[in-house]
């Protein structure tokens, strides 16, 4: 009896914190496109983030039309996977973790492979062939990050 009391207790506690709500910043609008082999939205939304987690959020008619979510597991419109399951599905399997929050982030991708300053942007150029070939650029306000070899574009630009 006791170690069901136990078990009940445990069970309590995990299921009320994977309720507990989110508390993110406030909330960024920004346009944002997405576009990739097996998906494609583009259009005005929000950038949320926590300390730990960012969720994008695309509108269409007034209505949340896509949600993206990165953080321990990435969550597209709440299907959840592991990041390299995500990344094989729906962007490159070679690309390392991290790469998706961090452009969300608008922050260095592959340790900073690549990076250098251009009219005040930062910019990275990277290149595998046969793999990727990535154009990445990002400020304070925008990112911008392009692979011409699998066809993936991701921008986002703050709307003030």
């Amino acid at each position: 009896m006791k170690k069901i009391w136990k078990i009940a207790l445990w069970a309590l506690i995990f299921g009320l914190a994977g309720c507990a709500a989110r508390h993110y910043e406030k909330p960024v609008p920004a346009l944002i496109v997405l576009k990739t082999p097996t998906f494609r939205y583009a259009d005005q939304g929000f950038v949320y983030r926590d300390g730990r987690r960012i969720k994008v959020q695309i509108y269409v008619s007034g209505r949340a039309a896509f949600e993206l979510s990165v953080g321990r597991r990435v969550c597209l419109d709440n299907a959840c996977m592991g990041e390299a399951a995500f990344y094989k599905k729906y962007l490159h399997a070679s690309y390392p973790e991290g790469t998706l929050a961090a452009i969300l982030s608008k922050r260095p991708i592959f340790d900073g492979e690549g990076l250098h300053t251009e009219k005040g942007r930062s910019v990275q150029r990277i290149e595998e062939p046969g793999r990727f070939d990535i154009i990445y650029a990002f400020d304070s306000k925008t990112a911008r990050f392009k692979d011409r070899l699998n066809h993936i574009l991701i921008k986002i630009t703050e709307i003030p």
